[in-house]
């Protein structure tokens, strides 16, 4: 990934954007946040503790701002080796307030200096859809899963 320089965030500008940060700083309120999430939407996978190595060790970032939290990650295709900016968790104070939109120019400027072609999020909630796709995003793919009852000896 880049590098990055990680600065603190206890003072908080509402007027600034957002601001990479070190997950260490800000787990107190950034862990109660991830627990919200996963009980929210139960098909998430990781737990808090994922989460917080992934950004400990440089393969997720953390961007805090007055409204919330982003983590991206860079992913890159194996084939074509277009690289993505992945908006893989997000989490706001208060529903409704088009932090996406409102925000949108710093992550494009976040996914020019990475050598990123696209910004990309994936989300369960069906009602998010008419919304990204007003404000410019596409509809790329659907993700439908059954569970398979395995067997044991």
């Amino acid at each position: 990934m880049a590098d990055v320089k990680l600065v603190s965030t206890q003072v908080e500008n509402r007027l600034s954007d957002p601001v990479i940060t070190n997950i260490r700083d800000e787990w107190d309120w950034i862990r109660p946040a991830l627990v919200e999430l996963k009980e929210q939407i139960p098909s998430l996978t990781w737990r808090p503790e994922d989460v917080y190595a992934e950004c400990l060790y440089g393969k997720a970032v953390l961007h805090v701002s007055p409204e919330g939290f982003v983590i991206t990650k860079v992913i890159t295709d194996q084939y074509t080796k277009d690289r993505t900016l992945l908006f893989w968790i997000a989490w706001a104070r208060e529903l409704g307030g088009n932090c996406v939109i409102k925000y949108l120019p710093f992550f494009e400027n976040v996914a020019q200096q990475l050598e990123c072609n696209f910004l990309e999020t994936w989300t369960p909630v069906d009602e998010l859809e008419s919304y990204f796709l007003q404000e410019g995003w596409s509809l790329d793919t659907r993700i439908y899963m059954r569970q398979v009852n395995v067997k044991g000896p």
